[in-house]
C-alpha cells in the first residue's frame, strides 16, 4: 500500500484527530479527490472522483512539496475560509496532497477577543500605574505629616520647660509682692508708694499664673489631638502603603494578562 492509500484509508482518522471543525480532502498529483470529509467549510458538490483545478495552495504545495496555508476570501474580501495544505511524500516523490480547511469565523472572533483583551488590559495597566504612582506619592505625604506631627509634639513638650519657669517666676513674683506690701505697711505713710507698686506686682504674678494655666490648658488639648492625628496618619500611612503594593500587583497581573492575549492571538492564527 503506498502512502496515498494509507492517507485515504486514513481520512476518518485524520477528520477526527483535528481539534477543531474542518473538511478534509485527499488528491493525487492529478489533483483528484480520493477521499473526502465533508463539513460546512466545503462545497457540498465536492466528492470522490472529482477533479479540482490547479489552484493555491494545493497547486503549489504539489510543486514546493511545503506545507502550504491560503486564507481564502469570499466576493466581498471577507475572510470565510482557512486551507492548509500538506504534500504526500514517498521516496522522495510526490503522490499527493491532504487539504484541511477550516471555517476561520472562530479564529476572527478569539482574535478580535483577544485585541480586546489586550487593548482592556493596557488600559487598566496605565490606570493603575497611574494610581500606583498617587498612592506612592499619597505615602511619602503621610509619612511627611507624620513626621511634622511628631515635630509640633516635640515642641509641645518642650514649652512645658518654659511654662515651668514662668509659673515659678510668677510664684516669685507674688511671693515678693507679698512680701514687699507687708513692708509698706510697716513703713506707713512713707510706704504708700511702694505698696501700690507691691500691689501691681502681685496682679501681675497672679494674672500671669493665670495665664499660664490657661497656657497649660491649650497645650494639652493641642498635644491630644495631635497624638490623635499622628495615630490617624500612621493607620492611613500603613494603609497607603498597602493600597501602592496592592496596585503595583494588579499592575503586574495587568501586565501578564496583556502577554496571554497575546499568546491567545497566536493560538488563534494556528487554527
Amino acid at each position: 500500500m503506498s502512502k496515498l492509500d494509507a492517507v485515504v484509508a486514513s481520512v476518518e482518522f485524520i477528520h477526527a484527530a483535528c481539534s477543531w471543525d474542518c473538511g478534509v480532502v485527499v488528491l493525487d498529483e492529478d489533483f483528484m479527490i480520493r477521499a473526502i470529509v465533508s463539513t460546512d467549510t466545503l462545497p457540498n458538490s465536492l466528492k470522490v472522483g472529482d477533479k479540482l483545478e490547479p489552484g493555491f495552495p494545493h497547486d503549489t504545495c504539489l510543486q514546493t512539496q511545503q506545507k502550504v496555508t491560503h486564507v481564502h476570501q469570499d466576493e466581498n474580501g471577507k475572510n470565510i475560509m482557512k486551507i492548509t495544505a500538506y504534500p504526500i511524500v514517498e521516496d522522495g516523490k510526490i503522490l499527493g496532497v491532504v487539504n484541511i480547511a477550516s471555517s476561520v469565523e472562530k479564529q476572527e472572533t478569539l482574535n478580535s477577543s483577544a485585541k480586546m483583551i489586550a487593548a482592556t488590559a493596557a488600559e487598566m495597566a496605565s490606570t493603575t500605574e497611574v494610581l500606583g504612582t498617587m498612592a506612592i506619592k499619597l505615602a511619602e505625604n503621610l509619612g511627611e505629616i507624620r513626621s511634622g506631627n511628631e515635630v509640633v509634639i516635640d515642641s509641645i513638650a518642650k514649652t512645658d520647660e518654659i511654662l515651668r519657669f514662668v509659673s515659678d517666676v510668677a510664684a516669685n513674683s507674688n511671693l515678693l509682692g507679698l512680701n514687699a506690701a507687708i513692708e509698706a505697711a510697716r513703713a506707713g505713710e512713707h510706704g504708700r508708694g511702694f505698696a501700690v507698686v507691691a500691689d501691681e506686682i502681685r496682679k501681675m504674678a497672679v494674672n500671669s499664673s493665670g495665664s499660664v494655666s490657661d497656657i497649660k490648658r491649650i497645650l494639652k488639648g493641642i498635644r491630644e489631638e495631635s497624638s490623635k492625628v499622628t495615630e490617624i496618619t500612621k493607620n492611613t500611612f500603613v494603609l497607603s502603603e498597602r493600597q501602592a503594593s496592592a496596585t503595583e500587583e494588579f499592575a503586574a497581573k495587568m501586565q501578564s494578562l496583556a502577554v496571554a492575549s497575546d499568546e491567545v492571538k497566536k493560538i488563534a492564527n494556528l487554527i
